[in-house]
């Protein structure tokens, strides 16, 4: 269990968010799936709804950005900073492209997003008021985040260059999930933060959020009756036993089982 009452060390994922066509229909789905219960934040903030478990924040869900009907909506994994300034210039440096830049969200923080070498979207998060998520690693909340690429090598490189990751093989070898291979892990001062794998045949690069639950099979039954869909698994990974989903607008995600006092 993590409870984080101050920003997040720069280069950790500390929130993640997802843009659907349907922002109040999805957060029943997450909230019969996790018991989450949300606030709405307004006309100022576009009507997002800030999914909280316990009192303890975990997760947006907001309106989807102009563009295709058909595009495919993803959870986008946001990464501490201490500058989205600094590491903006850093991302473009390394090869990286700017979607989003750095941009004043009220005053909950500075936001900006990214495209890494191999096409994988993420956010970068400047905390202000809003530090991100105040729960991790226990049923409900995110347990771990990682960066399924078309391009390991250069993907790799990329983030070791903004963020300063140490990187180390992942432990255990090819599962049947969506990893291609068993990858990488990115640690910062010897801690692990993310892991990096190639992704699967016909995959596009990607970031993954894997969330806790407190039974995998209740979990897995509940997505399906809540008008989700099961995509794969059950497959081994480090964590445990876990099945990739996808919520009932398609958005994937996985989930795995973990204990309320990890």
């Amino acid at each position: 269990m993590t409870f984080r009452d101050t920003a997040w060390p720069e280069g950790t994922p500390c929130w993640v968010e997802v843009r659907v066509l349907d922002p109040k229909h999805t957060s029943e789905f997450y909230g019969a799936l996790f018991g989450w219960e949300f606030l709405d934040r307004g006309e100022e903030y576009d009507h997002y709804l800030t999914a909280s478990l316990a009192g303890r924040t975990v997760a947006d869900i907001g309106p989807r950005f102009e563009g295709p009907a058909d595009a495919p909506s993803a959870w986008l994994v946001c990464i501490a900073v201490e500058s989205a300034d600094a590491v903006a210039e850093r991302i473009v440096r390394a090869g990286g492209t700017l979607t989003v830049a750095p941009t004043d969200v009220g005053t909950h923080g500075r936001f900006a997003v990214a495209a890494d070498p191999g096409g994988a979207v993420f956010g970068i998060w400047q905390a202000d008021e809003y530090f991100g998520a105040e729960v991790a690693d226990v049923p409900g909340a995110a347990v771990w985040h990682r960066c399924l690429t078309r391009d390991p090598a250069a993907t790799e490189a990329f983030y070791v260059e903004v963020f300063g990751y140490t990187v180390t093989p992942a432990p255990g070898g090819p599962g049947g999930g969506p990893d291609a291979a068993a990858g990488a892990v990115l640690r910062l001062d010897g801690n692990p933060v993310a892991g990096l794998a190639e992704a699967g045949a016909g995959a596009v690069s990607h970031w993954l959020v894997t969330f806790g639950v407190a039974e995998l099979a209740t979990a897995v039954a509940k997505v399906a009756t809540s008008g989700g869909s099961v995509v794969t698994g059950p497959y081994d990974t480090p964590r445990g036993p876990s099945v990739l989903v996808a919520d009932e607008q398609g958005t994937p995600f996985e989930v795995v089982a973990v204990s309320a006092a990890t």
